[in-house]
């Protein structure tokens, strides 16, 4: 029986540390996505379709980028200027 839990174990530390995905969590009963690592190269404007900045509340600033394709949730460095630049962008669209 510890074996299987062992293994459950290592699997929900391998999938909570998988690197630059946005982690979704609850803050009071909140859900909140904060960011534990960056994606490390630029991602083109034209997959993106949405963008939006995490939780104060979190432990380190992130900006999400949610793909076009298949939705998924990349975490960025706010102060990288390609990530600056999606902000911009996606906050021109909303006025």
């Amino acid at each position: 029986m510890k074996v299987p839990a062992a293994a459950l174990v290592a699997l929900l530390l391998v999938a909570a540390c998988s690197p630059s995905e946005a982690h979704l969590g609850e803050s009071d009963g909140v859900p909140t996505a904060c960011c534990f690592s960056y994606h490390q190269r630029p991602v083109p404007r034209g997959l993106v379709a949405s963008v939006y900045v995490t939780s104060s509340s979190c432990a380190q600033p992130g900006v999400i980028l949610v793909t076009k394709k298949k939705k998924k949730e990349l975490c960025a460095d706010p102060r990288e200027p390609w990530v600056q630049a999606h902000l911009k962008h996606f906050q021109t669209l909303k006025d």
